[in-house]
């Protein structure tokens, strides 16, 4: 192969990688949909906003900026540096907060409208965002 069939060989293989990303919501979807100290995520509704507080302090909040919502995870996180995800479901207002090295916790409001943090299974959803 010649130096200029390389070249045109590897600029396919970068385009087929790339294009296999987008279509494969790889790429930037995990940083988009997780929320971070100083970068808030609404809830697919756009009625309520996730907190990741700090490291390790969680806060949903509704449209006004009023809690509805606060927990710590300093328990969990203390030990590590890496902290807590934070993070919506795609299609309904339930908020997931994973924790490294213990149960993750559902996050949503019950009949009566008050939420609650509950330890669960995470979805497959979540789980495929790494």
């Amino acid at each position: 192969m010649t130096h200029g069939n390389l070249r045109i060989g590897l600029r396919i293989l970068t385009a087929l990688a790339a294009l296999l990303l987008v279509l494969t919501g790889c790429g930037s979807d995990r940083e988009d949909r997780f929320a971070r100290p100083g970068a808030p995520k609404s809830s697919p509704s756009g009625k309520f906003v996730a907190h990741a507080a700090s490291a390790s302090e969680v806060r949903v909040t509704d449209r006004d900026g009023a809690d509805v919502f606060r927990k710590s995870y300093e328990y969990a996180a203390s030990s590590r540096a890496d902290g807590i995800g934070v993070v919506w479901l795609s299609e309904q207002d339930q908020l997931w907060v994973l924790v490294p090295g213990d149960a993750s916790e559902r996050i949503e409001p019950g009949p009566d409208g008050v939420w609650t943090a509950t330890r669960a299974e995470l979805p497959r959803e979540i789980t495929r965002l790494g």
